[in-house]
């Protein structure tokens, strides 16, 4: 809800402060539609107390410390109203929701219908409708961009897509490959990343002479491992999130998630094998954390979280006399640009 309303304000600065009259005039168009957009999640949301008071944190998580908050909010103040209309474009209209959430959108109001929630697939249909209009403020943004200063437009867009690669690596991997039945589940979030967004981006870049990030292989690689340490980091973490998160280890599953990730095993199967015994001999509290998670200083995110446990390594720079860490090179370098 309260991204949503944060985009209204990002939007009238489009109004105010867009170079042309028609980017000013969509800017207006966009102001309703996120006001619109936070109206719904809010009723949406209230109406749902009543299953769970946890969705009250819908209104309320922007007022709050809770890390997994403060790492949305931190991208969205960045991307929405840190930057200027040129950014925001390109990092908020064409990355996050053209090239991100549109298609989750569509994806998840199908598989809303065909679970019977026709209410929240309206919902999403309805809001990824008026998605669909206001995000193509960021193609003549780009294009026009690419006329004056293509550096800076390569500059932008790769800084933005590895931001929001590491946001939904945090929302949408765990709950495709964790929270999803089994039964429910149609394609992996590697998967789901590789059809709909990598060829998607890729075909942007080339579209627009645009080359790929510097750290297009790296990207790749944490797609296959990324999410799976998210996991593992929020439901250790668990007494410190606003949710319950599902651990999604059966056999069963753990057979489903050897299939669709080949590493998985070798990379997270240990660690859960070893959770277990401690649950199963009743020594819960050998699964619960001392302390709080250490974050990256750019995304908000848990050190050593975007790859595996095999590439767990320092990434600081000491700015102005304060010591800052990251979760990996790539968010380095994001914060060495700004």
């Amino acid at each position: 809800c309260m991204v949503e309303h944060m985009a209204v304000t990002m939007q009238s600065r489009f109004c105010r402060f867009a170079p042309t009259p028609r980017w000013r005039n969509l800017g207006v168009f966009g102001m309703l539609d996120e006001t619109r957009h936070t109206q719904l999640d809010l009723r949406f949301s209230h109406d749902l107390l009543k299953q769970d008071p946890r969705f009250d944190w819908s209104q309320k998580a922007f007022h709050t410390n809770e890390w997994g908050v403060l790492a949305v909010k931190n991208f969205f103040d960045d991307a929405m109203l840190n930057a200027d209309c040129v950014e925001a474009a390109l990092a908020t209209s064409l990355t996050v929701e053209h090239g991100f959430t549109n298609v989750q959108f569509v994806a998840l109001a199908a598989d809303a219908m065909a679970a019977g929630d026709i209410n929240w697939s309206n919902l999403l249909s309805s809001i990824q409708t008026d998605e669909a209009r206001h995000a193509q403020q960021g193609f003549p943004t780009l294009s026009i961009l690419m006329e004056h200063d293509p550096a800076r437009a390569q500059k932008a867009l790769d800084i933005a897509f590895w931001r929001s690669t590491r946001l939904f690596q945090t929302l949408t991997g765990p709950a495709m490959d964790y929270y999803t039945p089994l039964d429910q589940r149609k394609m992996s979030f590697k998967e789901f990343m590789l059809e709909w967004i990598v060829n998607h981006h890729e075909r942007i870049l080339e579209d627009y002479g645009l080359k790929k990030p510097w750290y297009w292989d790296q990207f790749m690689y944490s797609l296959e491992h990324g999410h799976h340490a998210m996991h593992l980091g929020t439901w250790f973490w668990r007494p410190t999130l606003f949710w319950k998160p599902n651990a999604g280890v059966s056999k069963d599953e753990r057979e489903w998630l050897r299939e669709k990730y080949p590493t998985w095993e070798e990379n997270w199967g240990g660690m859960w094998d070893e959770i277990i015994k401690n649950v199963n001999t009743d020594q819960i509290e050998k699964t619960l954390p001392a302390t709080f998670p250490s974050l990256c200083n750019l995304t908000q995110l848990p050190l050593g979280s975007a790859f595996s446990l095999n590439d767990l390594a320092d990434h600081s720079l000491t700015y102005n006399g304060r010591l800052y860490h990251f979760d990996s090179a790539i968010s380095k370098w994001c914060f060495e640009q700004d």
